[in-house]
């Protein structure tokens, strides 16, 4: 049976098992239920079997690698039901240095999820558990609520037996010597390491100098922490996901808002049959706790709004609360929404609203989503006609009715916060409707490029997810913000300054050009205000000062006055004309929303090489595996490479503009000009790998399918000079990010990659030299065609 049967029918038993009741019980059950002491956890019986990674000598073997820099060998001994001293035998004979101390936040909400999905192919859920040290009620809630980290990981568990410790064989001994050795070739490239996640502690040294010069003519200048904990922040007592010394930077690049995800039913007491959290007061006190250290910096604090969020089965637990439900659907489908037409959900819903924002004075405001994501009202997931109440309501009738009512709320709380409706998810045909039926004092926010038509390869399309290598406005915020404007509304442009899916795992894409072209085309659109990120793209730095520089007088745009005024007159030539490479070569990635959420390019070269296919399908910017057909979505892949092989070779261009910066600058400014370059080799790298990653894959499916000797040698050729290219690309990047925590981060998915998987890579390479050595000695010896061939037994996957 193939992986596409077996998902095909895990899918339907999947159903079954997610009881999304139980998921949810910490959070949604509040004081009307005892906790479930043994949730099911999401596709805990799957029957698709984990990837073999046969670079190593066992699953043993990769288990105590991938956690070897972020999980205590104490911990690691427990999971294998062992000791310490056979954990680090195993380590040693590897070439593994021994553990010196590991930093907790690896085994907390900021980095589980690097943890977890290292070992999602390796250990069943009982297993995770204990690596975690989580309940089944916690990691239970996270893989749903935290930012739809179960649909990151593909949607399924894959099988895996128990691992337990057993003494290596020989020939496991013999191979894990083969890895210590090849370690040993990186040793020339290993610099001392920066510890990851530094920048949670301090950010002296990042893009200082950047400040904002003038005031900005933008009202609100929003964005989300670079670093900050999607699911559930305000229970943390610190407030780390915003710190003092963040609030401080984001200022001084003229933000004057931040935005803190929750779940409205965590804000307040439980009201009869109405959901409400006991913890509730503490998260109120926190938040008062952030909203007064946010404003020492002239910040103010926005919530997002994806409300009123459904519910499981087990809350409709009396006629009275049957009466609530709505419709059905959700993550797993088994979710109920609560019905908006219901006056009493209606009436909650405001009410709750008024309880928080009078409870915290100089709270910011709101901005709402009330379409796609969470299922919330009836007509948010476009299911309203299944609702007994909402099935002869027009669609624009409850949404508009929805946000109305979150606006009363926010503002009998407090009548100077802000409501920023966002049209996220709306359909198209019922927009004008449902911003004419918005209250007057509303701020109508759209993703500025949206719709933007464009044409990469010869391929052409419309942008469907925020952008950097698309300029907007485009036609469906333009015609948005003048229905709002005629409805008397403010409105706000939803943009992306920073990064973006395009390559998410790094703090900035230096485009400037881009970013100064989108600055000069909102400021004719008199933009009230801007969001700079989503939960990417949160970062301090130098595009944000110019994106308002521009906006503020675009007819005074000079890109080379404002790298002269940063760094110095002799470099400023240079330096502009590698903002200039970096833009022409992004502006021809090849965009498609399938290839942002399925590409490996946030992984770059740590994403492994496989010799035949897993079956897996990437996953939303989680897990690209070797889905070539999902990564390049629209493209013909020959396109496809050659249009990611522009934008690498745009930032090498840029890179070596800045070489010749170095040369002519002050010596104040190398320390940021070397910053620069650094961070401009890591793109070229990334991109350079995807090319090489999606050639190696092309070629190895045409020596798969191959029925000529002359064809297999040739695509033979092919695998291995990419295998040799990818090598040069883990040693030329294995430094940079040792030195940089922030290469390989973003907020919501943590870690895509840390300097122990670049070394991986680098085994697995070696692994698959070697395989491509054995199948060309193999076909060396035949004297006629087969027809499609199988690699060789125990070929590593």
């Amino acid at each position: 049976m193939t992986l596409e049967n077996k998902t095909a029918r895990y899918t339907d038993v999947m159903k079954r098992e997610i009881v999304l009741c139980l998921l949810f019980s910490a959070l949604c059950l509040g004081t009307y239920s005892q906790p479930v002491e043994q949730p099911e956890l999401p596709g805990d019986h799957s029957p698709i079997p984990a990837i073999e990674f046969t670079h190593f000598p066992s699953r043993m073997h990769a288990f105590i690698w991938r956690n070897w820099t972020t999980v205590p060998a104490l911990r690691l001994a427990e999971v294998l039901n062992t000791t310490v001293e056979n954990v680090e035998k195993i380590a040693l004979s590897m070439g593994l240095e021994r553990q010196k101390g590991i930093d907790p936040i690896w085994s907390g909400p900021k980095g589980y999820i690097t943890v977890l999905r290292h070992n999602w192919h390796l250990l069943p859920y009982e297993q995770l558990l204990v690596l975690l040290g989580m309940s089944r009620q916690e990691l239970a809630w996270r893989l749903i609520e935290d930012d739809f980290l179960f649909v990151k990981l593909g949607q399924l568990k894959p099988y895996c037996t128990p691992l337990y410790y057993r003494e290596p064989s020989l020939q496991m001994q013999q191979q894990a010597a083969s890895i210590s050795n090849w370690l040993r070739e990186l040793d020339k490239v290993i610099v001392p390491e920066t510890a990851r996640f530094a920048f949670t502690r301090d950010m002296s040294s990042e893009e200082s100098g950047w400040e904002m010069r003038e005031k900005s003519n933008l009202a609100i200048r929003m964005v989300f922490s670079y670093f900050a904990e999607f699911g559930d922040p305000l229970k943390d007592p610190e407030i780390s996901s915003y710190p003092d010394f963040l609030l401080k930077r984001l200022s001084e690049k003229g933000i004057n808002a931040v935005w803190v995800h929750t779940v409205l039913r965590t804000l307040v007491p439980p009201s009869g049959i109405l959901p409400g959290d006991e913890d509730y007061a503490e998260r109120i006190g926190n938040l008062n706790k952030l909203v007064q250290r946010a404003d020492r910096y002239g910040i103010k604090v926005y919530l997002y709004v994806n409300e009123p969020r459904a519910m499981p089965e087990e809350f409709f637990d009396s006629q009275e609360r049957k009466e609530l439900i709505g419709v059905k659907g959700g993550q797993g489908g088994d979710l109920y929404s609560l019905c908006t037409s219901n006056r009493i959900v209606h009436d909650w819903l405001r009410d709750s609203f008024e309880k928080v924002f009078s409870s915290v004075p100089g709270l910011g405001g709101v901005f709402t989503i009330t379409a796609s994501e969470n299922l919330t009202n009836c007509a948010s997931h476009g299911r309203h006609t299944q609702c007994g109440r909402c099935k002869e309501l027009p669609y624009d009738k409850i949404i508009a009715e929805v946000n109305r009512a979150i606006f009363e709320g926010v503002k009998k709380g407090n009548p100077a916060a802000n409501v920023l409706v966002y049209d996220w998810g709306w359909d198209d045909n019922q927009a004008e409707k449902i911003i004419r039926q918005l209250p007057k004092d509303a701020w109508l926010m759209s993703v500025s490029e949206w719709s933007l038509p464009i044409e990469r390869g010869g391929i052409e399309s419309r942008v469907g997810e925020y952008s950097i290598s698309s300029v907007g406005p485009g036609p469906r915020a333009l015609q948005y913000w003048k229905w709002a404007r005629e409805a008397g509304l403010k409105i706000v442009a939803k943009i992306q300054v920073n990064t973006s899916w395009e390559v998410g795992s790094v703090p900035l894409i230096p485009a400037m050009d881009l970013i100064a072209e989108h600055a000069g085309n909102l400021s004719d659109e008199s933009i009230d205000g801007i969001m700079f990120s989503w939960s990417v793209g949160g970062y301090p730095s130098k595009n944000m000062a110019l994106f308002q520089e521009v906006f503020n007088n675009p007819q005074q745009a000079d890109l080379v006055r404002f790298a002269a005024r940063y760094y110095d007159k002799k470099s400023a030539p240079h330096i502009r004309n590698a903002w200039h490479c970096f833009s022409s070569g992004f502006a021809e990635y090849p965009y498609h929303i399938g290839t942002l959420y399925n590409g490996p390019q946030h992984m770059g070269a740590a994403n492994l090489f496989h010799t035949r296919p897993t079956g897996y399908k990437a996953t939303m910017v989680g897990l690209p595996y070797d889905d070539l057909a999902s990564w390049r979505a629209i493209y013909p892949t020959d396109t496809w490479i050659g249009q990611i092989r522009k934008v690498a070779e745009g930032f090498e261009q840029g890179y070596h503009e800045l070489g010749e910066a170095l040369s002519l600058c002050e010596r104040k400014n190398r320390t940021s000009i070397r910053r620069e370059m650094e961070l401009a080799k890591v793109i070229h790298l990334h991109f350079s790998s995807v090319a090489t990653q999606a050639t190696f894959i092309r070629e190895r499916n045409k020596y798969l399918e191959a029925t000529e000797e002359a064809r297999r040698l040739n695509s033979l050729k092919i695998m291995e000079e990419c295998v040799r290219d990818e090598m040069l690309h883990v040693k030329e990047l294995l430094p940079l990010v040792l030195r940089n925590p922030a290469i390989g981060y973003e907020a919501s998915n943590q870690y895509f990659y840390i300097p122990q998987d670049l070394k991986e890579k680098y085994i697995n390479l070696n692994y698959t030299l070697k395989w491509i050595e054995k199948e060309r000695e193999v076909h060396s010896y035949t004297d006629s065609d087969t027809g499609p061939i199988s690699p060789a037994p125990g070929s590593p996957r």
